[in-house]
């Protein structure tokens, strides 16, 4: 590869990476995955992510359960750019 072909590459890279860690994501599962990335890496790639039955609450959004960690119970919201999480808990 050529110089000028290697900086595109790592450019590209680097605001798809800072895309991905601070702003909102496209989808609810990949929003929670990346937020549990923090607290519990291997759960956060291999944890089962289930879909919870409170949906549209005006003041949480919707809800999400990841069995495997404390704070299983997870409410995300989304705006105009994507999904964001709002809130983790014991119980709903």
């Amino acid at each position: 590869m050529n110089r000028i072909t290697k900086r595109t590459l790592l450019s590209m890279l680097s605001i798809s990476l800072i895309y991905i860690l601070f702003f909102p994501l496209p989808i609810p599962e990949l929003t929670i995955r990346r937020d549990l990335l923090t607290t519990s890496p291997l759960v956060a790639l291999t944890g089962e992510v289930i879909e919870g039955k409170i949906k549209n609450d005006p003041k949480y959004g919707d809800l999400y359960i990841v069995p495997e960690v404390d704070l299983s119970f997870i409410y995300v919201k989304t705006n105009k750019i994507g999904w964001y999480v709002v809130s983790r808990g014991t119980a709903p």
